[in-house]
């Protein structure tokens, strides 16, 4: 599965970059996730649950950036394991563009998952990933900038 998007958050790409790299931050945004330390150089160990469909799943995992540029861009490598009900894995490329209006944050995501969560139906799942990420996008930018974003935005974009 492929989910690509952007939007333009009212911060300057140094502040974004940071709240990028922050766990506790992220932890607050991320949906379902219960725990996420470590830091940029040793990567993150994090643990979401999430339902998708009849399968509910807590996915423990890693996160690891490779190919940081500061403020401009990184390559993020996640996988996580949730006995039963599956896997997923994927990688994100993050990149941020500083505009006038503040910074243009935009990603490429590329994702599998395996188990009970590959049984399910492929538009099920790619509608759930859709969710979390218009629901991370939208929380992390308000975050940064206060404004308030419409839902669904991310679906209507390419690979949408």
């Amino acid at each position: 599965m492929e989910l690509r998007g952007e939007t333009v958050v009212g911060a300057p790409p140094e502040a974004v970059w940071a709240a990028l790299l922050d766990p506790e931050r992220l932890k607050a945004l991320i949906p379902g996730c219960e725990s996420m330390t470590g830091d940029p150089a040793r990567g993150y160990s994090i643990t979401v649950a999430r339902g998708v469909g009849a399968v509910a799943a807590r996915l423990s995992g890693r996160i690891e950036l490779s190919e940081m540029v500061p403020a401009r861009s990184v390559l993020l490598h996640a996988q996580g394991t949730g006995g039963a009900a599956g896997l997923a894995r994927g990688t994100a490329r993050i990149r941020l563009e500083p505009v006038p209006e503040g910074t243009r944050l935009a990603w490429d995501i590329a994702a599998e998952v395996g188990g009970r969560l590959a049984a399910l139906p492929r538009v099920l799942v790619e509608g759930a990933a859709r969710r979390v990420a218009d629901g991370f996008v939208d929380r992390f930018a308000r975050s940064l900038d206060g404004r308030e974003r419409s839902r669904g935005w991310l679906s209507r974009l390419v690979g949408g």
